[in-house]
């Protein structure tokens, strides 16, 4: 059975990134959640998905330009989380996605400080940031994140080429594009960019993980 996380927790009806949102997701009975994190000026990794703040903070600012203490408050009155906080929630499995580069350091610090490393799964659009936290933690559960129009054009001879400890994490539509072509690969398959999990009941398989905003 697929596990089911929250897309930035539960998103759909709480503000994304944010402890609400991560409770909401464990109190629906998700099996856990997907975050974005990324370090500040003084190298303390937060919860947010974009550079700037102005979309879900009550302030502006650009969050690695920042000190840590000098962050404004969530749109939901909320302090804006650290991975820690989120860490600290009793989930099965988190995805911690990496925003930008570097960051990978103080991600895989923080998890390990935490004692976290088997819950976590860190998965990021730079495959330099996937493989330099694989290299430097073999333990750790890692993932290439691709956009559709990437992941429309892997090939099995791509695919192939990655360590095949590592997971694929492939937006929906383009799995329903190509189900043959995924089904080998579904034990290490994250899929993203679905409402429900009943969007993927049409695949004819079950993925390792879907991430949903909701159920």
């Amino acid at each position: 059975m697929s596990l089911i996380l929250g897309h930035r927790g539960f998103s759909a009806r709480h503000l994304e990134n944010s402890m609400e949102a991560f409770q909401a997701a464990l109190a629906a009975g998700m099996d856990g959640f997907e975050l974005d994190v990324q370090p500040t000026k003084d190298g303390v990794c937060m919860v947010l998905h974009d550079d700037e703040l102005g979309r879900t903070a009550q302030g502006d600012g650009v969050l690695r330009q920042m000190k840590s203490t000098e962050l404004p408050r969530l749109k939901n009155n909320e302090a804006l989380p650290r991975l820690t906080d989120a860490l600290d929630l009793r989930a099965k499995l988190i995805n911690v996605e990496l925003k930008g580069e570097p960051g990978w350091k103080q991600a895989l610090a923080t998890v390990e400080a935490c004692e976290a490393i088997k819950r976590v799964l860190f998965s990021s659009f730079e495959p330099s940031e996937v493989l330099q936290l694989w290299a430097a933690c073999p333990e750790a559960q890692c993932g290439f994140l691709w956009e559709t129009d990437e992941a429309m054009e892997l090939t099995e001879e791509e695919l192939a080429d990655l360590p095949p400890a590592l997971y694929f994490h492939i937006p929906l539509a383009a799995v329903v594009a190509r189900p043959e072509f995924w089904r080998p690969h579904a034990k290490r398959l994250a899929i993203w960019g679905l409402k429900t999990p009943a969007e993927a009941k049409t695949l004819g398989f079950e993925a390792a993980i879907l991430i949903v905003d909701g159920l």
